[in-house]
């Protein structure tokens, strides 16, 4: 059935190819082309399905957003702008959410806030001027933010 198809979509092809071919010689070019296509594809595989197992699990969702991080961390060394559109709202986000489920501060703007994550992190997370230090200084920043 696939090659009868294959056969008509070649042959019909080829007749109204440029140059308006007579019937026979439509038919004379498009069947083998067709046969040719027909076998091809039934011994290439490509008409099966690829089975493949599934990808294993991360151990945890924090990898992929790790990885994110460090991206945005690489991107907004060498632009402030990406600093603050991008990277500060997830630092944010990140310390205010360890800051709820670990001591039950309500947000950044709680006065408890800056005595746990210090006043070099809490600015670098509030001030709008803040602008992201070097590798080492945020290291430390941010590994007092793990240390909640």
């Amino acid at each position: 059935m696939a090659i009868a198809v294959a056969a008509g979509v070649a042959v019909a092809g080829l007749g109204v190819w440029p140059g308006d071919l007579p019937v026979f010689w439509a038919v004379t070019l498009g069947v083998p082309a067709a046969a040719v296509a027909a076998v091809g594809a039934r011994f290439s595989g490509a008409l099966e399905p690829q089975w493949a197992p599934l990808p294993e699990q991360a151990d945890s969702a924090s990898e992929p957003q790790a990885a994110n991080l460090a991206t945005r961390l690489a991107e907004a060394a060498d632009d402030p702008v990406r600093f603050r559109a991008r990277l500060r709202p997830r630092l944010r986000r990140l310390a205010a959410a360890t800051l709820r489920a670990e001591h039950g501060v309500s947000g950044l703007d709680d006065p408890r806030a800056v005595d746990l994550l210090g006043a070099d992190l809490h600015a670098l997370l509030t001030d709008p001027a803040a602008v992201l230090p070097g590798p080492e200084r945020l290291e430390r920043m941010l590994a007092g933010l793990e240390e909640l």
